[in-house]
């Protein structure tokens, strides 16, 4: 896979769709304009559901879209979305990095990264290991079983990262420089091998 390639591609594919988006959010009200309808209330009301609803889909890719994350001080600062979410993961405290696959909205795989970590440190979302999370997630919650068998005493918190498309690749690979302590399954190590194949990391 060309992840390089899929990643421009990705970028490529958000501006154009943003673009598209705006020239018929314009173009729309211009016809009615151009056409002398724009006091028909039918046809203004029909316009105003369209302009929302273009709205809305921008709104969604873009917050589908963001990831953006940076390394210090032994923190992983990651932003998500567009409201800016904030997650502050403690390197040295992560467990385990997963990975799981599904299909996204246009049915194109994709991949969820799932972080299990000792510290929650004032993260909103980063979430105490509860029933439903065990149920939804086999593989981690056989980890989390055999770490609760060792500590008994910890207790162990979550977060899954599905935003970010081909972005999730890089975030891996500094999941994996940084969180020195965590394991990670197979599926996350052929992820961060396919990148580092591509762009040459030694």
């Amino acid at each position: 896979m060309d992840l390089n390639k899929g990643l421009r591609n990705q970028k490529r594919s958000y501006k154009r769709f943003v673009m598209i988006m705006s020239f018929i959010f314009i173009l729309l009200p211009l016809i009615l304009y151009l056409y002398n309808k724009i006091n028909n209330i039918f046809y203004i009301s029909y316009l105003i559901v369209i302009e929302v609803l273009i709205i809305i889909a921008i709104i969604i890719r873009t917050d589908r879209e963001k990831l953006e994350f940076k390394y210090s001080n032994n923190r992983l600062r990651i932003v998500l979305g567009i409201l800016n979410k904030k997650l502050n993961i403690v390197c040295d405290k992560v467990a385990l990095v997963h990975i799981e696959k599904f299909n996204n909205i246009y049915d194109v795989e994709d991949f969820s990264i799932i972080i299990l970590t000792t510290s929650k440190f004032r993260n909103k979302r980063i979430i105490k290991v509860n029933e439903k999370f065990l149920k939804l997630h086999n593989y981690a919650a056989k980890f989390y079983y055999k770490l609760k068998k060792i500590s008994p005493e910890k207790d162990f918190y979550y977060t899954i990262i599905k935003r970010g498309g081909f972005k999730k690749y890089y975030l891996l690979d500094a999941l994996y420089r940084t969180c020195v302590y965590a394991h990670f399954t197979e599926e996350c190590i052929e992820k961060i091998k396919e990148l580092r194949k591509e762009i040459e990391i030694d």
